[in-house]
């Protein structure tokens, strides 16, 4: 006689199976890292084959463990360098005003000196030797 098992029955067999075999676990680890993702990619099944990999059932919970230290580890690097480069940029802009401002004072210098020089020539004075 065969045995025969209704539609719940093999669902709840397969859902158990999924759970023991560590499935649940990684996928519900790979979807948490995906919902906290800031810059969400466009395939999301893209990130979800990159953090699940080729990896077998017994060392995808270890991996993805290491995977979401290591995502996390660079999360906190990506933060840290952003706000480098807005830090860096400021200095950028505050050198450009700066030279802006020197050149400005160094043109007007240059043309206090050549009236100065225009007026001793008229008065003819002998300019000053350099």
């Amino acid at each position: 006689m065969s045995h025969y098992q209704t539609p719940d029955s093999k669902k709840e067999e397969f859902r158990r199976y999924l759970e023991k075999s560590g499935a649940i676990e990684s996928l519900t680890s790979v979807l948490v890292g995906l919902y906290e993702e800031p810059d969400r990619p466009i395939e999301s099944t893209e990130y979800i084959k990159k953090y699940l990999g080729a990896a077998t059932a017994s060392s995808a919970r270890g991996s993805s463990a290491a995977s979401l230290a290591e995502t996390e580890k660079l999360r906190k690097e990506n933060e840290e360098l952003k706000s480098k480069v807005i830090e860096l940029n400021r200095t950028i802009e505050t050198l450009r005003a700066n030279l802006s401002h020197a050149r400005k004072e160094t043109k007007k210098a240059n043309a206090a000196a050549a009236e100065a020089l225009a007026a001793a020539e008229a008065a003819g004075a002998k300019p000053p030797s350099t």
